[in-house]
C-alpha cells in the first residue's frame, strides 16, 4: 500500500501536467493565426506615381523648385511617407527631402542618427499635381513627366 499510494500520486500529477500544457499549446497556435489574417491597407497603394516614381519625379526638379540650396540638395535623401496626407479634401503623396547626422555612440556603443526635414513635397493620388510645402502653406509647382530610371 506504501508504494501504490505515491505511484498514484506521481500518475495525477503527470495527468495534470500534460493536460494543462497541451490546453496552453491550443491557445498559442490560434492566437498566431487570427493575427495573420489581419490586414492593413496603405492608402498609398490606390496613387498613380508612388514609390520609386515619386522619389524620381521629386529629384526631377531644380533646387529652386525644391526650394533647397545645392549643399542641401547634395546630402539630402529622398524619402515616401508610408501614407498618404490630406489637403484642402485631396489626398497627396508625400515625398520629404531629409538630411541625415549620426549622433555620438551611446553607452552601448550603438550610434543613432537625426533626420532634419529639409522640403517636404506632395503628389496627387492621380498623379496630375505637385506641391510644396512653404510653412503652413502649399506652393503649386509645374508638373514633370516622371523620369523612367
Amino acid at each position: 500500500m506504501k508504494k501504490v499510494l505515491p505511484i498514484i500520486l506521481c500518475l495525477a500529477v503527470m495527468l495534470g501536467v500534460f493536460t494543462a500544457c497541451s490546453k496552453a499549446n491550443e491557445q498559442e497556435t490560434t492566437q498566431p493565426t487570427s493575427e495573420a489574417q489581419t490586414t492593413v491597407e496603405n492608402p498609398t497603394d490606390k496613387a498613380v506615381i508612388k514609390e520609386a516614381d515619386a522619389v524620381n519625379l521629386v529629384k526631377s526638379y531644380s533646387d529652386e523648385e525644391l526650394g533647397l540650396t545645392p549643399e542641401e540638395r547634395e546630402q539630402c535623401s529622398f524619402m515616401v511617407a508610408s501614407t498618404g496626407k490630406e489637403v484642402n479634401g485631396e489626398v497627396y503623396i508625400n515625398v520629404i527631402a531629409t538630411i541625415k547626422t549620426a549622433n555620438e555612440p551611446n553607452e552601448q556603443g550603438t550610434v543613432t542618427y537625426n533626420l532634419d526635414t529639409r522640403g517636404s513635397y506632395y503628389i496627387s493620388f492621380d498623379g496630375q499635381r505637385i506641391m510644396r510645402a512653404d510653412g503652413d502653406s502649399y506652393v503649386d509647382m509645374p508638373m514633370h513627366e516622371v523620369p523612367n530610371n
